[in-house]
């Protein structure tokens, strides 16, 4: 049976898991304080995991040890690395820390090279921590081209290639939309970029830890650390791709982005670290770091193939519970085409998740859409939860524009 959770909250009856129901991965026990029946807001922030937070407080306290502290940090941060790097496939010195995701794309844009006249390609539902770094720099020359989606919501390469051309200097997407739940074609956007000589940036907040990210097609990709990670806010993750772009130097500089901050000829020129480490600036978010190292860890040991097909049963079962209420989905039903999101259109998607959260499911509402967000600490039960809760719902709030 799904908890209760807090007074108050109205959890209908019919909930039950039988024993041959699909389970979640980590259960409930295994995060702090998570007291609402079903958690469905991973797509905005994932639920504080438990091993995370012993890390988070055990690595807050080497500060107390002087040296030997900072380098149980440092070595922390390296064992993070090697735990995202795993995750993305990617070799460990391809992997830093910056901050957070929006100042790694301030970085990106800052660095990138470019002439009046040229343009970058995005899409009308990337997230502004991608391009907002890009329109910044509009009035000095740089132009930023827009994909619209198709009636059906959908945004296939083919689409991005007609933006295209000969002064087309980045194709900018995130893997999986925040938006519409939607997974983007990478591969058939890269084979597309990679014939005109096109690099492709990648935001992998809303599928790293959730799917396989193809880091591999991309220079430079980019994450966010609070949600499918299950990590902590305040770490910025970046994979540089050097492969693609071997001579890429961020916008930004800091002491801990340089080779040797000791160097003889330090103040007639800057020596960037000669890996990804050139992305820091400062003293890092240590603990924070640590964190995301432990998160990471408990999805490698699950193992990231069961992760996702875990993630897309669910939201399989989702996405059918949603179309039988007639509500219109705008996340595709085949499973290359999401992760973890699936979003429904309703005309006041606050208020609608104002009451889902009165019946305990909490999830993301806002903007014309609803939207669940389905991984490791989910089952089939909490599906079943959020769709008797919604079919409730629209009994008592009928809605125009929102239903198929």
């Amino acid at each position: 049976m799904v908890p209760t959770g807090r007074p108050g909250w109205k959890v209908l009856g019919t909930i039950v898991l039988d024993t041959v129901g699909q389970r979640a991965l980590l259960e409930r026990d295994r995060f702090v304080d998570l007291e609402v029946p079903s958690y469905l807001y991973t797509g905005a922030h994932a639920p504080a995991l438990a091993s995370s937070a012993e890390r988070l407080v055990e690595a807050y306290s080497w500060k107390s040890r002087g040296p030997g502290g900072r380098d149980a940090m440092a070595e922390a941060e390296h064992d993070a690395r090697v735990s995202i790097a795993g995750l993305l496939r990617r070799p460990v010195d391809e992997i830093a820390f910056a901050g957070d995701a929006s100042t790694v794309w301030s970085a990106i844009a800052l660095g990138w090279e470019w002439k009046p006249g040229d343009n970058v390609v995005i899409h009308e539902y990337e997230h502004p921590a991608a391009y907002a770094p890009w329109l910044r720099l509009v009035d000095r020359g740089l132009e930023v081209r827009v994909v619209r989606r198709r009636d059906d919501w959908s945004m296939p390469a083919e689409d991005f290639a007609a933006l295209c051309d000969e002064r087309t200097t980045a194709i900018v997407t995130s893997h999986v939309g925040y938006v519409t739940g939607l997974r983007y074609d990478i591969a058939g956007i890269a084979r597309m970029a990679d014939a005109r000589g096109i690099p492709v940036l990648l935001d992998a907040s809303h599928s790293l830890g959730v799917v396989e990210v193809p880091a591999e097609l991309c220079a430079l990709t980019v994450s966010a650390s609070y949600k499918w990670t299950l990590g902590p806010y305040g770490v910025g993750i970046v994979a540089w791709n050097r492969e693609r772009l071997p001579d890429f130097v961020p916008g930004t500089a800091g002491w801990r982005s340089t080779d040797d901050m000791f160097a003889e000829d330090r103040f007639e020129r800057w020596h960037p670290a000669s890996d990804a480490r050139r992305f820091q600036l400062g003293a890092s978010a240590f603990a924070e770091i640590a964190a995301l190292g432990a998160a990471v860890d408990e999805i490698a040991a699950l193992g990231l193939e069961r992760v996702e097909r875990h993630t897309l049963s669910l939201g399989a079962r989702a996405i059918r519970g949603l179309a039988e209420l007639g509500l219109v989905v705008t996340t595709p039903e085949e499973e290359a085409g999401r992760a973890g999101n699936v979003a429904f259109l309703h005309p006041d998607g606050e208020r609608f998740a104002d009451e889902l959260d009165k019946r305990g499911v909490l999830l993301w509402g806002g903007d014309g859409r609803v939207r669940a967000s389905f991984h490791v600490m989910n089952s089939a039960a909490h599906v079943d939860h959020f769709l008797e809760a919604t079919a409730e719902i629209l009994a008592e709030l009928p809605v125009e524009g929102g239903r198929a």
